[in-house]
């Protein structure tokens, strides 16, 4: 339902790709691991240096995204807010952008005013800078707070699977109510934008699950 929701581009009988986790926090974290994996395998098969990835955001982002940069060895290249903008100005974290970088990541929804970013202005740019080097630099969404407010408010607003750069979006349930505390979820546009690597199969009571989790087992609810 949340990827329809999100016009991810599914088949009729086509199963949706995406995770439960606890909260945006988790959601994040797995969204970036993807993105450096598929960075680093690309480079791999390119014969080219993979030791040094970076994730470009603005100033603005919940302190979640540090700490995955922190963790997880990816330099976090932050794009800096001014008094007539206070969210990621497009034009500049495409400047930012480099062969290293993993993706770029839009926020609908700022922590600190609760305004969406514009993501169809990034794809576009993203989409020129990509095509003039070669790179295939995607785009992540945070969409912890506006994920299930753009959809019904602004339903013309493009800034979901529509656009083709975009491949994961996260979103939270806990910020909305009459769900379980702490629950939230991460979508991919396609099987291919999660590599199959990071990926566990195990077998419980004679069936395959897969899971990409951090944490295999959850407190309050099943995924």
């Amino acid at each position: 339902m949340i990827a329809h929701l999100f016009n991810a581009p599914l088949g009729e009988s086509e199963a949706a790709v995406g995770v439960g986790t606890v909260g945006s926090s988790e959601a994040i974290m797995l969204a970036g691991l993807a993105f450096k994996r598929k960075w680093q395998n690309r480079r791999k098969k390119e014969g080219k240096p993979c030791d040094k990835p970076n994730i470009v955001t603005g100033a603005n982002v919940q302190v979640c995204w540090e700490k995955f940069a922190r963790y997880f060895e990816v330099e976090l290249k932050e794009v800096k807010l001014t008094e007539d903008c206070l969210v990621m100005n497009p034009a500049k974290a495409v400047e930012m952008v480099d062969e290293n970088t993993i993706c770029v990541a839009a926020i609908l929804g700022s922590t600190l005013n609760g305004e969406f970013e514009d993501v169809k202005l990034l794809n576009d740019l993203l989409t020129d800078k990509n095509k003039e080097t070669g790179w295939e630099t995607p785009i992540h969404v945070d969409a912890a707070s506006g994920g299930f407010i753009a959809p019904f408010l602004y339903p013309e607003l493009e800034w979901d699977f529509r656009l083709s750069l975009v491949k994961s979006i996260n979103v939270s349930g806990h910020k909305y109510g009459l769900v379980y505390a702490g629950i939230g979820w991460v979508i991919w546009r396609s099987k291919e934008d999660l590599p199959e690597e990071l990926i566990f199969h195990i077998n419980y009571l004679g069936a395959d699950q897969p899971t990409f989790t951090l944490n295999f087992s959850k407190g309050n609810y099943t995924s």
